[in-house]
């Protein structure tokens, strides 16, 4: 199963970090804090790290700005769908009982041969 990737926004060329290490599934945050501090000192990776949240913050909030309007309408067509479901229910329910006696019910009784009949008269 293919794995969907999501896109980060891209920060400064500065940033002490690789940004995409926080997507890799084996993302380890004490080995990723000392592979930084082995490059920059706390503070930098702190003011660094601290950025790239805005960055991601503000894309975020554009997102769903983008996609808000859809996220309004799914939830006003979604109202009436459990009223929907529920109005199938019933029907359905007695489609499975009238299958489970058809299923029970030999083809070869002498009640489906006659209803057989009724389907196919000129089977006689």
């Amino acid at each position: 199963m293919a794995k969907s990737r999501m896109n980060l926004p891209k920060g400064p060329d500065t940033l002490c970090f690789d940004k995409d290490e926080f997507m890799k599934e084996d993302f380890d945050v004490d080995h990723f804090v000392s592979d930084c501090r082995k490059r920059v000192q706390l503070e930098e990776l702190r003011d660094d790290l601290e950025l790239y949240y805005k960055l991601l913050k503000t894309a975020m909030v554009e997102l769903i700005n983008k996609d808000y309007a859809d996220f309004v309408n799914l939830s006003t067509n979604l109202v009436g769908m459990d009223k929907a479901l529920n109005q199938l229910s019933v029907p359905l329910g007695q489609l499975r009982e009238e299958v489970l006696i058809m299923s029970a019910v030999s083809w070869d009784s002498p009640c489906l041969s006659h209803w057989r009949q009724g389907l196919h008269p000129d089977e006689q």
